[in-house]
């Protein structure tokens, strides 16, 4: 089944903002020494990895206006499956980092569905 490409765009939006949420103004030194906050922000990177993964395979003409699509899929999949490569201080400069921005970029893309 289909799903229309707002509901994948909706999905990785929430999780970039449970992540902003979690993270707060921590440091990195705080991140570090916090398993829960890892953990957490480690789940919510995987979920909007995963439904930008989805929105890849189901609507690719949308996934295209993604920057960094791919690499943030392939992120996804070394938070899934390659916990003894993952390498902490990455996770943090993507949450920090890379997300604020790619949830803007979400967020133009959602706004250009109509509400169901």
């Amino acid at each position: 089944m289909q799903r229309r490409p707002d509901v994948y765009l909706e999905l990785a939006l929430t999780a970039l903002r449970k992540t902003s949420a979690f993270m707060g103004q921590r440091s990195l030194a705080d991140y570090l020494k916090d398993d829960f906050c890892q953990a957490a922000i480690e789940r919510e990177l995987e979920i909007a990895g995963d439904a930008l993964g989805q929105l890849r395979k189901q609507v690719p003409e949308v996934f295209a206006r993604i920057p960094d699509g791919p690499v943030i899929v392939a992120f996804r999949n070394v938070l899934a499956h390659g916990y003894a490569s993952l390498d902490h201080t990455t996770v943090y400069e993507a949450a920090t980092g890379k997300a604020p921005a790619l949830l803007e970029v979400l967020e133009q893309l959602l706004s250009e569905f109509p509400d169901p």
